[in-house]
């Protein structure tokens, strides 16, 4: 076949689809697995320093003539580099104390003067007579400090708190000795103690007589007898004494109720088979107090609930005299 463009040549043997873009000749590589030809990381020797390691510099000379310094490398390694890197801070820089550059911290030197101040709202004085109580090894939660000159064993604050120690035992033995105690205290109470105490130690088992004559000492001498039966419990009382001294009695006092009702429900009940059911009936029927005990037998009866023995109980206790003949 002639070509139609006339040049002469057979295109008869050029292919159909001719690739217009120019063709790689060489060949493919095959694929290969990545995962089985990858090579190995390279393996550093940690045995053998490296040039610019600072551990194998040696000290630098700075200065001239006399006046020449070595430096020390800025990497200072241990005396053990092959020792557990647990180590503490002390052991971590212990080659800083060898340089030239390490400054020693002079030692304190021990405070001396005044000794140190006690918290004084912490601190119970004591009378150097009570030196060598057992009792006093046992307090642990305030400060004891021993004072010249105090007539009472142990005051707590600014003189709100006078106390007197006593064991039953030593009173056995000298049985004027609370008694001239009490009276030292009332003569020369300059301080005016609000609440003067008196802690007696109950180590003897045949105390009743003994108690019985401490009592009445200091109820005549206007003093609060309080008892301990251990050494520890006289130190704990010793404590509380110090840690209320300043509280108001209104945390031992009874809580009394303001309204009406539930003061008429203490009154009532307190008469033996009568409820708080029968409380409501009967004031609700009276209104008051004094209509409910101005009642005759007639008119408790008719309440309902109230039977003849409540009724009988009411009047005996409504006309009973508050004071026996």
């Amino acid at each position: 076949m002639e070509d139609p463009n006339g040049d002469g040549k057979d295109s008869s043997n050029a292919p159909a689809n001719q690739d217009l873009q120019p063709q790689n000749t060489q060949p493919a590589e095959p694929c290969s697995d990545l995962s089985t030809s990858a090579a190995p990381p390279p393996t550093v020797d940690i045995s053998v320093p490296s040039l610019l390691d600072s551990r194998t510099l040696p000290p630098v000379a700075t200065g001239c003539g006399d006046n020449a310094i070595e430096t020390a490398p800025r990497y200072l390694p241990l005396e053990n580099e092959s020792a557990s890197s647990s180590v503490s801070f002390s052991e971590a820089f212990a080659q800083l104390r060898k340089t030239s550059s390490y400054i020693a911290r002079p030692p304190e030197k021990p405070q001396e003067g005044k000794p140190p101040v006690k918290d004084a709202a912490a601190t119970v004085y004591v009378n150097r007579r009570q030196q060598g109580n057992p009792m006093l090894k046992a307090v642990r939660n305030v400060g004891l400090e021993f004072r010249d000159g105090l007539i009472p064993d142990y005051v707590m604050g600014e003189n709100s708190l006078c106390v007197l120690f006593l064991s039953v035992r030593y009173h056995l033995l000298h049985n004027s000795y609370l008694d001239e105690r009490v009276q030292s205290v009332r003569k020369d109470d300059s301080a005016h103690y609000k609440t003067k105490l008196v802690l007696c130690f109950v180590d003897v088992d045949d105390n009743e007589v003994a108690l019985r004559e401490i009592n009445r000492v200091t109820l005549l001498s206007d003093f609060t007898l309080v008892l301990a039966w251990s050494w520890l419990e006289a130190a704990r009382y010793l404590e509380t004494f110090k840690a209320y001294e300043h509280k108001s009695a209104t945390l031992i006092k009874e809580k009394v109720e303001a309204d009406f009702l539930p003061k008429a429900n203490d009154v009532l009940t307190s008469i033996r088979s009568v409820n708080k059911t029968d409380v409501v009936t009967l004031l609700s029927t009276f209104g008051t107090i004094k209509g409910l005990m101005n009642a005759s037998m007639e008119e408790l009866s008719l309440c309902p609930g109230v039977g003849a023995q409540k009724v009988r109980r009411l009047l005996e206790t409504f006309q009973e005299p508050f004071t026996k003949q």
